[in-house]
């Protein structure tokens, strides 16, 4: 595969690399640093891209492992600056994923996005939000055609039925305080 090639798919992913990061890192700077190291590790491991077509789910898991790697990393610089080099570090008490979707939906969706499987929410991410193929997100995900129409199935069902839960317990609540 040519590097020019490449590098014109890679730089026409970019608008779609820094709205995912947004969405991650809920900060501008944060996000064009994420996004700069998304790009050199994309570079450095190029020759992993087997198809062109496929780049936009390769460049996003790239982005995703970047991003676990530098919240690892610097959770790991924070409890030496904490604890001292002689401190033992405790292991992340979270869902390290988690904990990144989180910061980046508002609060009700946000906790209804929470109350899902992993996997669920990783496929209704890719989908509705990326705007993965099904296919595409089958290969990201590791797994067959029909687990992911099933994961989003089902992820929406029980996204819709948890909002709609959270409407019915804020409109009681309302009128409770307006009665």
């Amino acid at each position: 595969m040519g590097s020019a090639t490449f590098i014109e798919r890679l730089l026409a992913e970019l608008p779609r690399l820094y709205r995912a990061a947004r969405r991650q890192t809920r900060s501008p700077s944060d996000a064009e640093d994420l996004v700069q190291a998304t790009v050199v590790r994309a570079l450095e491991r190029r020759e992993d891209v087997r198809d062109l077509d496929k780049l936009r789910p390769w460049l996003l898991r790239v982005q995703h492992t970047v991003l676990l790697n530098s919240v690892r990393n610097a959770r790991s610089r924070l409890e030496v600056i904490e604890g001292g080099r002689d401190a033992a570090a405790p292991e992340p008490a979270g869902n390290l994923e988690l904990e990144i979707v989180e910061r980046s939906l508002d609060d009700r969706l946000e906790h209804a996005l929470s109350a899902l499987a992993p996997e669920w929410r990783q496929a209704l991410i890719l989908r509705e939000v990326d705007g993965l193929s099904y296919d595409e997100i089958a290969a990201l995900q590791a797994c067959p055609l029909g687990t992911v129409r099933s994961r989003l199935a089902r992820a929406r069902a029980a996204l819709l039925d948890a909002l709609e839960a959270d409407e019915g317990r804020s409109s009681a609540s309302a009128n409770k305080r307006g009665g």
